[in-house]
């Protein structure tokens, strides 16, 4: 956790694959992560459809199909949660995971696992499993598993 809250800033391309119930085959969507110290995320989604998600602290900025919807995570817990899953991990905040999640790391510095389970009934509802793994202070993969067995995958891979 240390080496990954050492890393200032972090721009990564990204292909997410969804697996949803609902669907015969997977959604794949690519894009770009971009991460600043303290508490900037975004997700820049190329292809399907463009989309951007944007937080900011506790802010978030959703933009699709020529909208722009905001939240505010104070408001929203269980959003909130997710977005830390992400953001928490990248800035490397233990004490800011552990809130929401019970937290388990296994492997060493060569290959790492950090297992994120809601602690949260409401969490709970929603989100069975978040699962991160890398190598380092590189995150390479973001496995997400819904409660409703729906899961996301999306694979990491660092931008000079």
């Amino acid at each position: 956790m240390a080496r990954l809250a050492a890393v200032p800033a972090r721009h990564a391309r990204f292909v997410e694959d969804k697996h949803l119930a609902a669907l015969a085959t997977p959604i794949e969507a690519r894009g770009e992560l971009v991460y600043r110290r303290p508490s900037h995320l975004e997700k820049i989604t190329i292809a399907p459809a463009p989309e951007r998600l944007v937080v900011d602290g506790t802010a978030l900025r959703f933009e699709h199909d020529g909208r722009v919807e905001t939240f505010d995570l104070v408001s929203r817990p269980e959003l909130a949660a997710l977005v830390e899953a992400v953001r928490g991990t990248l800035a490397g905040d233990l004490a800011g995971l552990s809130a929401s999640y019970a937290v388990a790391l296994a492997g060493d510095e060569g290959a790492w696992r950090l297992s994120l389970t809601p602690r949260s009934v409401a969490l709970a509802r929603l989100l069975r499993l978040v699962a991160v793994e890398g190598h380092g202070a590189e995150p390479e993969q973001i496995d997400i598993i819904e409660a409703d067995g729906d899961t996301a995958r999306m694979r990491i891979t660092p931008l000079p």
